[in-house]
């Protein structure tokens, strides 16, 4: 019988989140996809969303892994561990499916190296997925696998390459059969001659397409503002949280720095009982706080945990959910440009919003000419409320005083130019200092008003001048 493999892609194939990259592999006899989704605490794959729904919609088991940097420190084990499971659950890998803690630095001593392991391992494990340790059969000297099987269960996937050309099937008279509980063995990194790793999976592990039992589950269901309070709120079950009966939301870093905590009751969720029957408690499992808005949050991506634990003060036996907040993000549009008549002004409008304005109390929009790329005007303007955009961002710190209008002086030496809208907020009265800019597409300077020959205005001026310009069109400068 003929087993099936399993690619595992990262940021180098940012052609697998596209759908005919897996049904190419599928006539190849690939039946799973084994997802890069982060390392260490600085870093995730910018295609892992879309490599992981690719490979769903192609009919692929979908797994994930975290490739490790914390050399055997448990509880830097324990953060990157957080770090791959609210990296895990933001890209939709499915509650239950295989996390894989891929561990290849070549540093250390076998015994904190093999806690560490296991600290990781049982994390992911903890947070209702299936954990999974990956690594060279010539580095076994540096773990002990059969301890961190029997700690936390998890399958070894084991890397060696016979060949190291194209290859298109494994060489099973070199099969590294260091462990009885080898689960998949990575045969080659140059599949079909493609530079890319396959791996044959000997157990089902990666490949079963069975329905695991969901028995732990949770979501970050939305973000919003209202002023500098931001409420957090989601849900998380879990048949690991019988007995504990205090109930926690903690913001922290992505490196483990804890931010904030708030002690929460948690409200009904028939949803969740009727979507995750097997979870234990989803009835009852939603989730919801306010935190107040603070600069150590602004530009970052944060750590939200829902936590179950038997210490009132949040700590002692826990299990957790955490899921990824992300604080960097800004939007904005141009509603509108167009001059003004009579009046040589430029009229600008729109809104800007950004979770980076916190403390940037002065607005400020410039009118910049991108040919010669220099500021031609700034002006000051007072945010106007914006209710529409506060209700299509609600996760945007300040949405709903976003708005924006203005404006600049205009002439005919800018018609035709190529000018941009720069929309900035600032702690500057002059608008320098600290300041987070959102740049608009360039556009044609327009050109100045032409009265239509038959409309009639009257205005009051101190003084104007008249002359004509040619086949009949006057030109008028008042004061």
């Amino acid at each position: 019988m003929t087993r099936p493999y399993v690619l595992d892609v990262s940021g180098y194939q940012p052609q697998a989140k596209y759908y005919n990259f897996w049904q190419n592999w599928k006539n190849r006899g690939v039946h799973g996809a084994i997802v890069k989704l982060s390392e260490s605490t600085y870093y995730r794959n910018p295609y892992g969303a879309g490599q992981i729904a690719a490979a769903q919609h192609e009919g692929m088991q979908v797994s994930g892994y975290h490739f490790s940097r914390f050399r055997g420190n448990s509880q830097l084990a324990v953060n990157e561990a957080n770090y791959a499971i609210a990296t895990a659950n933001s890209m939709g890998l499915p509650h239950g499916s295989v996390l894989v803690l891929d561990y290849e630095e070549k540093l250390g001593y076998r015994s904190s190296n093999t806690q560490a392991a296991i600290a990781f391992l049982n994390t992911v494990k903890s947070a209702g997925f299936t954990p999974v340790f990956y690594s060279y059969s010539g580095m076994a000297g540096l773990w002990d696998f059969e301890e961190i099987h029997r700690q936390t269960g998890a399958m070894l996937w084991i890397a060696a390459y016979p060949v190291m050309s194209g290859v298109t099937e494994p060489y099973m008279n070199y099969f590294p059969g260091i462990s009885d509980h080898i689960g998949a063995w990575q045969f080659t990194d140059n599949f079909y001659g493609e530079h890319i790793d396959a791996s044959v999976d000997l157990t089902g592990v990666f490949t079963q397409m069975t329905q695991q039992k969901i028995t732990s589950g949770g979501n970050l269901d939305s973000v919003s503002f209202d002023g500098n309070g931001m409420k957090v709120s989601g849900w998380f079950a879990s048949d690991k949280a019988q007995g504990k009966q205090y109930t926690y939301i903690i913001l922290t870093t992505e490196d483990g720095k804890e931010l904030s905590r708030i002690n929460v009751v948690t409200h009904d969720r028939p949803d969740v009982a009727k979507t995750f029957p097997d979870i234990p408690g989803g009835e009852k499992s939603g989730f919801e706080a306010v935190f107040q808005y603070t600069s150590e949050m602004v530009g970052k991506k944060l750590h939200v945990i829902f936590r179950y634990t038997d210490d009132p003060a949040g700590n002692g036996n826990f299990v957790d959910y955490v899921s990824l907040l992300d604080l960097t993000k800004s939007a904005a549009n141009l509603d509108n440009v167009d001059t003004v008549v009579f009046s040589n002004k430029l009229q600008v409008s729109g809104w800007f919003a950004s979770d980076m304005s916190l403390g940037l109390g002065r607005h400020f929009l410039i009118l910049y000419d991108s040919a010669a790329q220099h500021e031609l005007q700034r002006i000051k303007y007072d945010p106007a409320s914006r209710v529409d955009v506060q209700q299509a961002h609600p996760d945007i710190f300040d949405s709903e005083l976003s708005g924006f209008s203005g404006q600049f002086d205009y002439s005919s030496d800018l018609v035709g130019h190529q000018l941009q809208v720069i929309a900035r907020f600032s702690d500057d009265e002059h608008g320098e200092g600290n300041h987070i800019d959102y740049w608009f597409d360039p556009f044609n300077g327009p050109a100045m008003p032409v009265i239509d020959g038959k409309t009639e205005t009257e205005i009051l001026v101190h003084s104007f001048n008249a002359e004509e310009v040619k086949d009949g069109l006057i030109s008028l400068k008042f004061k």
